[in-house]
């Protein structure tokens, strides 16, 4: 089912359709190798990933080294994808701008003609404050769950095979899967709350991030011993946040703020040596 939209949706098509097919690529006339790839045949593909400056539309170009003697001449494909919400340039300061009318037609296009559930937790984003909570969470066979308060643990365990990964976290939308370093036992797990991305902890052992998406914008911090601890209202009511779980033995500290989504991130990664 389409995930019922958000300012930052509306942000986003905002913003692409501004762009048009006017885009600013860098290096318009050059074809630099940026990654590889392996075809069906085990030959290696060249691969040109480049980002509009605009709007984020990625273009794809794909070719093969011309083979020696052939006089350098190659076939290239070229290809747009479209970027992740959070990689389109300027975006949250739109999704900022986007009027209740603007939201009320974009949901109605959606298929959503009944406007924004009164369920919903409200958009703060522009009014919220940070809030800190100071948890202890019992943990269970090394797991925690943050759900939305429509979800279940079944939708998160077992891990489903299209669930988003960062090293120690799991999530599928409205739903996350938390491996702190404690197998069994109480866990201290403070929990930072923000409408602006919170900077990074280092003091902490491993500290990674990913997006997911609540559709209510109310989530339960849920044991797997059946306890649940309700979280404040989300600042920015249901969308895409960024979960950044900072873990050690004696403790782990969890991030949430309002951000498009965009792919996961390992700020901080154990020595190679480290069986965890």
């Amino acid at each position: 089912m389409m995930p019922f939209p958000n300012r930052d949706d509306v942000a986003m098509e905002q913003i692409l359709r501004a762009c048009g097919h006017d885009h600013d690529f860098p290096g318009q006339n050059r074809l630099e190798v940026t990654e590889t790839e392996t075809d069906a045949a085990g030959q290696t593909v060249n691969v040109n990933r480049t980002a509009c400056r605009k709007c984020g539309m990625v273009r794809i170009t794909r070719w093969q080294a011309p083979e020696p003697g052939t006089g350098g001449s190659f076939c290239a494909v070229t290809v747009h994808e479209r970027p992740e919400p959070g990689d389109v340039p300027g975006i949250t300061e739109r999704a900022l701008h986007v009027t209740e009318q603007e939201l009320a037609e974009f949901v109605a296009a959606r298929g959503f003609p009944g406007g924004v559930p009164a369920g919903f937790a409200p958009d703060r984003r522009t009014t919220a404050a940070e809030e800190h909570l100071d948890l202890a969470i019992r943990v269970r066979a090394g797991q925690f769950v943050l759900l939305d308060r429509t979800r279940s643990l079944g939708d998160i365990l077992p891990v489903p095979a299209y669930a988003e990964s960062a090293g120690p976290i799991d999530a599928v939308p409205g739903a996350a899967l938390f491996w702190p370093p404690v197998r069994d036992g109480d866990l201290p797990l403070a929990v930072t709350i923000s409408p602006t991305p919170p900077e990074p902890v280092r003091t902490y052992d491993r500290i990674v991030e990913l997006s997911c998406r609540f559709q209510t914008g109310y989530a339960v911090l849920r044991e797997l011993a059946g306890r649940e601890l309700p979280l404040p209202p989300l600042p920015a009511g249901h969308g895409d946040y960024r979960l950044r779980f900072h873990t050690k033995p004696s403790g782990c500290l969890l991030q949430l703020w309002n951000q498009p989504r965009t792919k996961p991130k390992d700020l901080l990664c154990p020595p190679p040596d480290d069986p965890g």
